[in-house]
């Protein structure tokens, strides 16, 4: 659905929590970036102003991020495009390099995480693409309630 730009590297991880699709290419320019976005027929997010008006001069399909807290863009996100967050936090898309996640057994990540994150948890994702491994940690926790933070901001 989304491309973001390099100034946008937080906001993709965390479209991407809510189940959203959204594809950050390193480090390009803005040829580049306008480019890819073309190949890839998504909407660029971006908070340059310049970039949107040549990517808009070029027919692309843009939005000029405001700058605001991380939580607000994606409230407006969510709100401009109608985003279904209804399953966030998502375990379907890496946050990391957008890749599928798949549901992986402990023999699976064994090599892949400290012995204790194997011995303190059943349930494993790993990505599809980049091979890194996820579990609900102590951080999973702050996720959701970051989360059910900005959906409940999107509904009011």
């Amino acid at each position: 659905m989304f491309v973001a730009d390099e100034m946008l590297k937080k906001l993709a991880r965390w479209l991407r929590l809510l189940g959203v699709e959204t594809l950050y290419p390193d480090s390009i320019d803005d040829d580049e970036i306008i480019k890819f976005t073309k190949k890839h027929d998504k909407v660029l997010l971006t908070m340059d102003s310049e970039l949107c008006r040549r990517a808009r001069k070029q027919g692309l399909s843009v939005f000029l991020m405001p700058r605001k807290s991380t939580e607000e863009q994606l409230v407006l996100l969510i709100k401009r495009f109608k985003l279904d967050v209804s399953d966030a936090p998502s375990k379907v898309l890496c946050p990391l390099c957008n890749g599928m996640l798949k549901e992986a057994g402990k023999k699976d990540v064994k090599s892949k995480v400290p012995p204790e994150v194997l011995s303190k948890h059943e349930a494993f994702w790993m990505c599809k693409k980049c091979k890194k491994v996820f579990w609900e940690g102590s951080h999973w926790e702050r996720i959701k309630r970051n989360l059910e933070k900005v959906k409940s901001m999107a509904e009011g």
